[in-house]
């Protein structure tokens, strides 16, 4: 669903608050494909709840986000259930997947959720590209860490979403399996043109991205990219 005439996010004056004390103010903020957004600052500073903005989970009290050319806003709440199944993929710190189901259950499930058909042949090339085809009938509690971390990947990619979101996916690995996870999903990102935002109190991390946005500063510094 990648669409290279469209940014892939656009976050145009937005405010959120909670019980009328605010928490966010971001003037501007637009991803187009391939771009990388790191966003990083101290606990409660809003970096959860701007993903669920994001991710059209909350609804900014002023302002739009926009993805893929949709106004979130003007959608339902079914609509935007629906919406962010379709055009996002998440990726959190427990992975997303059901661990008793098999790998490709898991992607032909993402699939269904996203109003696919059910795509063997794109799942097969998928894992492949990931080197986790030989595991694809292996349940995933079958599966290593990094054959669970690289399962996620591509459950956030099979439906080819233009949006991937990834919420400190990093926090339970140590520095090597950080860094493996890091190289394999900047490299998904690269060969399948979607836009990542990653969240991380891990500033280790920032190198790795094209754009960083920290909360801490807000709103002095809110027009990241």
């Amino acid at each position: 669903m990648n669409t290279a005439t469209q940014p892939a996010l656009t976050v145009r004056d937005l405010t959120f608050g909670w019980s009328d004390q605010p928490l966010l103010n971001i003037p501007a903020l637009t991803l187009t494909a391939g771009d990388t957004l790191f966003i990083t600052g101290p606990s409660g500073c809003g970096k959860s709840t701007l993903l669920n903005l994001i991710s059209g989970l909350l609804l900014p009290d002023q302002g739009d986000i926009i993805a893929g050319g949709q106004s979130l806003s003007a959608l339902s709440s079914s609509a935007r259930d629906r919406f962010r199944g379709r055009y996002m993929g998440v990726i959190s710190q427990t992975l997303n997947l059901l661990p008793y189901l098999t790998v490709e259950e898991n992607l032909r499930l993402m699939q269904h959720f996203a109003g696919q058909k059910n795509d063997r042949q794109w799942q097969q090339t998928l894992l492949t590209q990931l080197n986790l085809a030989g595991q694809m009938q292996q349940t995933v509690s079958e599966l290593s860490l990094g054959q669970q971390q690289r399962a996620a990947i591509a459950r956030a990619l099979v439906h080819r979403p233009s949006l991937i979101i990834a919420d400190e996916p990093t926090s339970a690995l140590d520095d090597d399996n950080k860094q493996a996870f890091m190289t394999l999903l900047m490299s998904a990102i690269k060969q399948f043109n979607a836009a990542l935002i990653m969240v991380s109190h891990d500033r280790s991390l920032q190198s790795w991205f094209s754009h960083t946005l920290d909360l801490s500063n807000l709103p002095l510094e809110a027009e990241a990219c």
